[in-house]
């Protein structure tokens, strides 16, 4: 029986896009490609999701690869929250799971700085559920398997009743490997509808 329900955070329950705050700061094409492979699409995001360094030192990890933009990445990293915010719907889902007598946690990968700009907006959905697990707290991304195994030992969670809703295929794939039923996110009708059929 399913009396647990694990949410993925980004793409999942909040959506983002650097692309419209990108061109506020750097309306020209090239600064702009500069600056999003820079920060946006620079390997070193994954790192600092896990919350091991100083806000310095990510700025600098970013500075690093374009240091002739140094002021304009200052920029981008000040408000780097403003390139994600909740669905419409992230909410009333929790809350209708939650009313229905199912356990709720998040474990997403997730930036302190992007956190603690988006926290009054995330305690919408994170305030109605039974814990979570961020990245930056824990040290631990997705897929790794002690990022799961973390929450299952902090929570009591049993992996067999529990459903865990992903958009990354990796992760879904590590989610079935530790015993996890697990649905890939495409759309919010779409993955309701799949969890309705495991409840």
């Amino acid at each position: 029986m399913i009396d647990t329900v694990i949410f993925d955070i980004g793409k999942v329950l909040m959506d983002y896009s650097w692309d419209q705050y990108l061109h506020g700061i750097v309306p020209d094409e090239i600064p702009y490609r500069t600056l999003e492979e820079a920060v946006f699409l620079n390997p070193c995001w994954e790192e600092h999701d896990k919350g091991l360094m100083t806000e310095e030192e990510e700025l600098w990890d970013f500075i690093s690869n374009a240091p002739d933009y140094e002021p304009e990445i200052r920029a981008v990293y000040e408000n780097l929250g403003q390139c994600t915010w909740s669905f419409s719907y992230a909410n009333a889902w929790i809350g209708e799971l939650k009313a229905r007598g199912l356990k709720v946690y998040a474990l997403s990968n997730w930036q302190k700085r992007i956190f603690e700009q988006n926290e009054e907006t995330m305690m919408g959905f994170l305030g109605q559920m039974d814990g979570y697990h961020l990245s930056y707290r824990t040290h631990k991304n997705k897929p790794d398997p002690e990022a799961f195994t973390g929450l299952f030992e902090a929570y009591g969670i049993i992996p067999e009743q529990t459903v865990f809703i992903d958009d990354n295929a990796a992760n879904i794939e590590a989610a079935r490997k530790l015993g996890l039923h697990a649905i890939r996110f495409v759309s919010y009708e779409q993955a309701k509808e799949e969890l309705n059929t495991f409840l």
